[in-house]
């Protein structure tokens, strides 16, 4: 796995555009452009031009090599896909420094760096090594690897544990 920068041009004025594609197209041929809304003009030129694109309201997203009508929200720089469960699936690394203050399930598949913090009311799956600070308030916990990190789940510190399931009382009862 690589870590890249992913660069978006924002459009905002088609004239512009036309203007830039004309005359910077070695320049940007290889970047991503974003729409705040649906634009069949200029997705027709992005098309024509064999430019990458998005949407931010999640209506489509399309590629040079693919079209996919799949549902995207952006939220602060990060790709959050919503399922209808109401679970938050955050398919990329939450860095050192970064806090989240969540109400709903969430769903972590990379890396939480030590200097990440999570605080959540609802339950929370971590797939990957976790570093970071960790409190939830949920029904349960489930952690792959807890590394360095620290967890406390419903008040109480959980410890730095290699493949940790917690399930609060209420979950217990109902699972014995």
């Amino acid at each position: 796995m690589k870590q890249k920068t992913l660069r978006v041009f924002e459009v905002e004025d088609f004239e512009n555009l036309k203007s830039v594609i004309k005359t910077k197209y070695p320049l940007i041929k290889n970047h991503i452009f974003m729409l705040k809304e649906k634009n069949e003009e200029i997705e027709d030129l992005l098309r024509r031009n064999f430019l990458s694109y998005f949407i931010v309201n999640g209506e489509s997203f399309t590629s040079k090599k693919e079209t996919s009508k799949e549902s995207i929200k952006v939220i602060e720089k990060e790709k959050v896909i919503v399922k209808n469960s109401e679970t938050l699936i955050y398919d990329k690394i939450i860095r050192s420094g970064e806090e989240l203050e969540l109400s709903q399930n969430a769903l972590f598949l990379n890396r939480i760096n030590a200097g990440a913090k999570i605080v959540t009311s609802a339950n929370i799956e971590i797939y990957d090594e976790n570093e970071g600070l960790i409190i939830a308030e949920g029904e349960y916990i489930i952690v792959k690897k807890n590394v360095k990190g620290t967890i406390i789940f419903k008040g109480l510190d959980i410890g730095k544990v290699d493949r940790l399931t917690f399930f609060s009382e209420k979950i217990k009862k109902v699972l014995e």
